[in-house]
């Protein structure tokens, strides 16, 4: 598993934008990067519709928020309109489960492929906080803007 100081892997994923993203492509601005078990659960509901809700303050602070799941492109999009509907989170699909291995967050049995959680990483790609979470419980989002103010 990733751990507070080690870089961030990088990997190329495509994005609810039709486009590919690497998390080096937001080097120079810290980064909220959050796993999702799977898209229509009510728990990644709240958590990406809390992000979108409070969007304004991780770009005052000039973060930009990823999600990733395991779910394929067409799902993350479909279940991007009720929790996000003005667009605000980009959500990347690791439906290969190449990226959850690499952060050590996947699950090899069980309901979900992988761990909800969530690092930060700093403007030089270097992970300055993780959070892995229980079962159905997301922390909200005030750990990470107070992760993200002592960076």
């Amino acid at each position: 598993m990733i751990t507070v100081g080690d870089a961030a892997p990088d990997l190329s994923l495509m994005g609810t934008d039709d486009k590919m993203h690497c998390i080096s492509d937001y080097r120079g601005n810290p980064v909220v990067l959050f796993f999702f078990p799977k898209c229509f659960t009510d728990t990644c509901e709240r958590q990406i519709s809390g992000h979108s809700q409070r969007v304004a303050e991780f770009d005052a602070l000039g973060a930009k928020i990823i999600g990733v799941s395991t779910d394929h492109t067409p799902s993350q999009k479909a279940f991007k309109k009720g929790c996000d509907p003005e667009d605000h989170i980009l959500l990347l699909s690791d439906f290969r489960h190449r990226l959850v291995k690499l952060f050590g967050v996947n699950i090899d049995d069980g309901e979900h492929p992988n761990h909800r959680a969530t690092f930060i990483i700093d403007s030089q790609g270097i992970v300055r906080n993780a959070q892995v979470e229980k079962p159905r419980q997301w922390a909200g989002i005030e750990p990470e803007l107070a992760a993200i103010r002592a960076l």
